[in-house]
């Protein structure tokens, strides 16, 4: 370990390029990215503070921060407010869930896409409802919450998931994505605080940290957030929202209990938080529970989604906000798109009112159920949550496995899975973990044929000398 001239001690030391002609905050990056693919930076290892690495390079401070933020958008390194500098728990992992892997053979347990094997039954369901549709208000503009009528039968829908709102009270926005999008743009500043399951949502990751809004962890067991972890994080760190996923949460699988979400709301309601509900898989729970939004109404934004029970063609959810938010988020949606599309909309009410989205679910469910009980038969063995209509599975490994490098060879033999590092807010978790999008392939057989690839692959197992490279 060595000292610097102040005192501060430091444990790494880059060899810097400066035969080339570059500037010297990408030489920085480079010889940053080198050593972890030499291995010498590894996952979770706590970089130099930035003041320090630059007195005992000789360069400027600013050169150093540039080349930090360089790296940490590459996905190299992820700063953590307050502690400091980490390289990446998955560092140079593409970032896109979408694969553009040239190989047409890839079968994806990626991306937890919304079984397409159903959508010849949603072209018919579409085409039987396509006279009915009402084109003197769907082709022209409507207000950025959304067309009145649309809100209304939204309104009703929901009802099925244990929600009651006013139809006024919901705004209608394009996909789930986009309702993050615009809570956090409209409701929230840079440096405000949310409190998240220490596995999240990538989505929410990556948005927080485009609009410099701060995640803030919280420890869970299989019965979802822990409760006096939550308290002392409340008190500690005074956080302005709470995101959470409460059923199928992404990528646990956990679904709360009724007791965990009413003790869940008592914090919320106790430490005046905002709540962000995302309920975007709770159409696959056979029998619905109570979201922890019914519990505390007045602070609870319910965002609930079409895009995985129905299709991603349509981009319509919605956001159930109490009265005091809703003038504000319509603001935000004006400034952000304008408007969802009211034409999409009508088709999705269309389905609603008519029960051909329930037709729709029920028939989904039934093909997750299949999915799923063939995953438990061929992953027998393996440390996996139960979870019987969900669209993915969270499967926690030996401790000697490398989960980043399971992604990498799983690819060479022409499966996609994720590392769950990439859902991991914080700098490295605990146990190596995947997880495996049984939604995602085409069909039952497609999923056998992948699964049976990962079994073989988790059993012949052995964790290679040389790293996975850095893209």
């Amino acid at each position: 370990m060595k000292l610097d001239q102040y005192g501060n001690e430091i444990s790494w030391i880059p060899k810097l390029n400066t035969r080339d002609d570059i500037p010297l905050y990408q030489a920085l990056v480079q010889a940053i990215q080198d050593d972890i693919n030499k291995g010498i930076l590894m996952r979770g290892y706590k970089m130099p503070p930035q003041r320090v690495l630059a007195n005992q390079l000789g360069l400027n401070h600013g050169t150093v921060t540039r080349a930090y933020k360089i790296c940490e958008e590459k996905g190299l390194v992820k700063g953590i407010v307050g502690k400091g500098t980490f390289i990446a728990a998955s560092p140079g992992l593409p970032i896109s869930l979408l694969t553009d892997h040239k190989d047409t053979d890839l079968i994806s347990l990626g991306m937890a896409i919304p079984l397409y094997e159903c959508n010849p039954l949603i072209e018919t369901h579409i085409k039987q409802v396509r006279d009915s549709m009402d084109y003197g208000l769907t082709m022209t503009y409507c207000p950025p919450e959304g067309h009145i009528k649309h809100r209304y039968v939204a309104a009703n829908w929901l009802i099925k998931y244990k929600i009651n709102v006013e139809a006024e009270n919901i705004l209608i926005t394009s996909g789930t994505q986009n309702a993050l999008a615009i809570i956090l743009m409209t409701l929230f500043e840079k440096g405000d605080r949310i409190v998240v399951d220490e596995y999240t949502y990538t989505g929410l990751i990556s948005l927080a940290s485009y609009m410099s809004v701060i995640l803030i962890p919280v420890l869970g067991d299989e019965q979802g957030m822990d409760i006096e972890d939550l308290k002392s994080t409340c008190k500690r760190e005074q956080p302005k929202g709470i995101y959470l996923m409460a059923d199928y949460h992404n990528p646990t699988t956990v679904t709360l209990s009724v007791e965990r979400r009413k003790a869940l709301a008592k914090v919320i309601e106790d430490n005046n938080l905002l709540l962000i509900e995302d309920a975007t898989f709770s159409f696959s729970l056979e029998k619905k529970i109570k979201p922890v939004s019914a519990y505390i109404p007045e602070q609870s934004l319910f965002i609930m989604g079409t895009s995985k029970a129905i299709s991603p063609a349509f981009r319509i959810s919605y956001i159930a906000a109490p009265s005091s938010l809703v003038e504000k988020l319509s603001h935000g949606l004006n400034n952000i798109i304008w408007m969802a599309s009211p034409y999409t909309s009508e088709i999705v009410s269309l389905l609603q009112s008519t029960g051909a989205y329930e037709r729709i679910e029920e028939e989904k469910i039934r093909l997750l159920k299949e999915r799923n009980k063939r995953f438990d038969e061929i992953m027998t063995g393996y440390d996996v949550l139960p979870a019987p209509t969900s669209c993915y599975r969270f499967l926690q490994l030996p401790s000697n496995y490398d989960d980043v490098e399971l992604e990498y060879l799983a690819l060479e033999k022409g499966v996609q899975i994720l590392s769950a590092n990439r859902f991991y807010v914080g700098s490295k978790p605990e146990k190596p973990t995947i997880r495996l999008a049984v939604s995602a392939p085409n069909t039952l057989e497609e999923l056998e044929i992948a699964l049976n690839i990962i079994k073989e692959l988790l059993d012949n197992y052995r964790r290679r000398k040389s790293l996975y490279p850095v893209l």
